[in-house]
This record gives structure tokens, sequence and C-alpha cells, in this order.
């Protein structure tokens, strides 16, 4: 359950990602830099480990959605979390590589999903799929695009939410971080399963997660809780790309 927004310039983008999550789960962490060989990479966290959005120092972005086809209801006894799966791939450096490994992963007993991949030295973004058999890939051309799942209906959630963005597409602001905050608190046609900023009475948009990768920096800002509620920023992490000397100061963690 997630709506993510990624709008491209010609040697930057912004990502916006609302995280949807029933109520019962446990709390998520704020991002860290963490390093893996010699990659470093920045990411939120659950208690568990697995993430649902990741950026390393190459600047690419990693980040997946729940995928509720058509299959979701034959899939058996869920035996490996999602959450793991950027996890394993997030220190891979290019596209060709964490395609190679994305093909080489074994999936048996992972629900389905869709996993974005942002990849700015290529200009190229990503989507690949996983319904619980068959691995597919689309190759998206280096344009402004949302994604939206929910539990209830990935469909209506496609239906409702994109009219709120193409309500605001045109809007002279359109592609700034404020005007990406604005659409991750909205609430068009009103406060629901549907809405960009999710509302349920077992679930409801948990974070908001925001990545802006530059030639020389990223950063990851992070809200933790509904992001109509509140306005501020919990916990920021950032990295040089490409530059492991320039972050030495920020927590990092060996995985």
């Amino acid at each position: 359950m997630c709506t993510v927004t990624f709008v491209p310039s010609e040697d930057e983008y912004l990502v916006g990602m609302n995280r949807d999550e029933l109520f019962s789960r446990p709390r998520a962490l704020p991002p860290k830099v963490f390093v893996k060989g010699a990659m470093e990479m920045v990411y939120p966290r659950e208690p568990s480990g697995g993430t649902w959005i990741a950026c390393n120092n190459q600047g690419n972005l990693l980040a997946l959605l729940n995928w509720n086809g058509s299959l979701s209801h034959n899939l058996g006894e869920k035996r490996r979390t999602r959450g793991l799966v950027i996890r394993e791939l997030a220190g891979e450096p290019d596209l060709p590589a964490t395609d190679s490994a994305f093909r080489r992963m074994n999936l048996h007993g992972v629900f389905p999903f869709r996993l974005i991949g942002v990849f700015r030295s290529e200009k190229i973004v990503n989507e690949w799929r996983w319904d619980g058999t068959v691995k597919q890939l689309l190759r998206l051309p280096w344009a402004r695009k949302h994604w939206f799942s929910s539990s209830l209906s990935d469909s209506l959630a496609e239906k409702e939410r994109r009219r709120a963005c193409e309500a605001v597409a045109g809007e002279p602001a359109a592609g700034s971080n404020d005007w990406i905050r604005r659409l991750h608190r909205s609430h068009v046609p009103g406060p629901g399963p549907f809405s960009v900023c999710v509302h349920r009475q077992d679930a409801a948009t948990v974070s908001y997660t925001e990545v802006r990768c530059s030639k020389t920096q990223i950063s990851m800002d992070y809200l933790d809780g509904n992001p109509c509620l509140k306005t501020r920023f919990d916990e920021l992490a950032s990295l040089a790309v490409k530059d492991p000397l320039a972050h030495d100061n920020l927590p990092k963690l060996q995985i």
C-alpha cells in the first residue's frame, strides 16, 4: 500500500513516497547510512531490517510497492518478506548489475510486488514485477510518473489517486519540493482508502519519504506519521554521490 511520485530533470530527480500500512505493523526506523562492501546506501527500515525505499551513492534508487493483482488469492504461504528485496539489490552499482541480480533472485514464497528502479547515470527507469510466479520487466522513459497500490484494490487506487495527480500536474510549481509534499498529503476527493494520503479504520499513511538526487548529493527526508498531520520532517540523512569520504560524520551500520 503506497504511492510513489518520480520527478526528473536533466541531471537530477526528486522522489516522494507515501508508505501505507496496517496499524498492527510495528513502527519503522528512520533512515541511516549503511555500508555494503564498497557501496554506501541510505534507507529507512523495519525493525526486522527490511525496507521499501533506498538510494545508493551512485544515485540509483529502488522503491517497492505491493502488487495486489489477480493472482493474489492463490499465493499460498508467505515464506520471505518483500522488505528484503531492496536490501539485497541496493548495493549494486548500476542498471545491468541490478537487473542481473534481480533475475538471479529466488523469490519463491515472496508475495507479488512492483520494484521501481531509478538510475541517474543511465537516465532510465525500470519497473520489475513479480506476480508470485513469473518475473517481468518494463522499461520506462525518464519522465514524471506515479505508481499506486492498495491492499483493497490497486485499480481503484490508480483511478482515484491519478485524478488527484492530474488535477495539480499543470500548476506552475509542479515538480517542486513543495508541490510533491502537498500532493502526498492530499485527500482528493476526500480522506479515505484511495486518497493519496490514506485514512482507513485499520490502516493509514504511516510515513512520507522524500529523496532528492543531484550530481553531487543525495538527501533523504523522512516524516514519521501521516503527512497531512505534520509539516516538519523528523529525520534527514544524506550521501555524497560517488564520494565516500564526504559523509564520515554520518552514522553507518555494516550489513
